[in-house]
């Protein structure tokens, strides 16, 4: 039997498949299914959306998504609560998620069992970067995590069969990321799965084949779970998932807004200062928090506007939890440095 660290080698895991594509339905019920403090079993979700964009927790809704287009094409605006970049989702795109008890181990424990199992059908699956699955180097998944008292959530995209011109008309990358990579598009980075599998099979083989294989190698059991319990308090979530307020946030008024690229992903501070305080502060990017830095953000607010004060609070804080890969001295470094321009480092 494979063995996998990360899931704390716990016996008792569970698969439960969504019958619903509805966004506002499915990561509402992953939050509701880790916050549930009954359930102690390990959760393997496996859901699907029809047609949506995913933000993540800290990325700016205006500048990371094509309205015309997607206002256009009836796509769905969706922000989920973990960090990382925006994603384009359509039935042809498999989302996968491991609710565990926290367990910090890296992407890449996580994502064993899923390398696995794409070697199984024979792909050259590898994991790459910070959070990316890729197969002959193109990039097939994406993943991130949030943490939740003792518990977590890490979730991942497969893309099998998505339609890629959708994808590039919805997004609007960043200049920054397109330019790191030295390539041109969206489409030049990614590929589907079914195009690469040397015996082709269909999206609901694939995800039969996905299920059985943590049936055999985990000892997993297939899981229906009473929606019913959670009634109430998934239309007040959903409700709130689609509000003004989650999707595009308080917009106050910023004086300086600095932006750089580094190893850990993109960074935009945003911020003003008024009697040598923080007025108002705001993190955005894609780099992979598994917390909210609104909570950051907060702290500072009223605070003096020097670096031993900033620094001083991030040194008293998980900081990985916050801002994943990056590093203390690079938000310094935008905090502190030369406005209203794009480092580069």
């Amino acid at each position: 039997m494979f063995q996998i660290e990360t899931l704390n080698g716990r016996n008792n895991m569970k698969i439960f498949v969504s019958k619903t594509y509805d966004p506002y339905k499915t990561l509402p019920l992953e939050e509701l299914l880790l916050k549930d403090a009954s359930i102690d079993d390990e959760i393997v979700y496996i859901y699907q959306h029809e047609n949506a964009i995913i933000l993540g927790r800290n990325q700016n809704t205006y500048e990371e998504v094509n309205a015309d287009y997607v206002k256009e094409k009836n796509i769905d605006i969706v922000r989920r609560i973990s960090g990382g970049g925006a994603v384009y989702q359509d039935l042809g795109n498999i989302c996968f998620s491991f609710i565990t008890h926290n367990n910090k181990n890296s992407y890449m424990n996580f994502l064993n069992p899923i390398i696995q199992f794409l070697k199984s059908l024979g792909l050259n699956a590898d994991f790459k970067g910070r959070n990316d699955l890729v197969v002959n180097g193109f990039k097939v998944s994406g993943n991130a995590q949030y943490i939740y008292k003792d518990k977590m959530i890490h979730h991942g995209t497969l893309l099998f069969k998505t339609d890629f011109s959708v994808m590039a008309s919805a997004l609007n990358p960043s200049k920054l990321k397109i330019a790191s990579k030295g390539i041109k598009s969206i489409k030049q980075r990614v590929a589907n799965i079914y195009d690469l599998l040397p015996n082709k099979i269909e999206e609901d083989v694939f995800i039969q084949k996905m299920i059985k294989f943590f049936v055999e190698e985990f000892g997993a059991e297939l899981w229906e779970i009473d929606q019913s319990r959670y009634e109430t308090k998934l239309k007040e979530l959903s409700s709130f998932r689609k509000s003004q307020e989650w999707l595009y946030g308080k917009n106050p008024k910023f004086d300086v807004v600095n932006q750089a690229k580094f190893d850990g992903g993109i960074l935009t501070v945003k911020y003003s200062i008024k009697d040598g305080n923080f007025e108002s502060l705001k993190f955005e990017g894609d780099f992979l928090s598994s917390n909210n830095t609104e909570e950051i953000a907060e702290k500072l607010i009223g605070k003096k506007y020097d670096k031993n004060t900033v620094m001083d609070l991030l040194n008293s804080v998980s900081f990985e939890e916050y801002f994943g890969l990056l590093q203390k001295e690079e938000i310094i470094a935008l905090l502190f440095g030369d406005k209203n321009e794009n480092f580069e480092f």
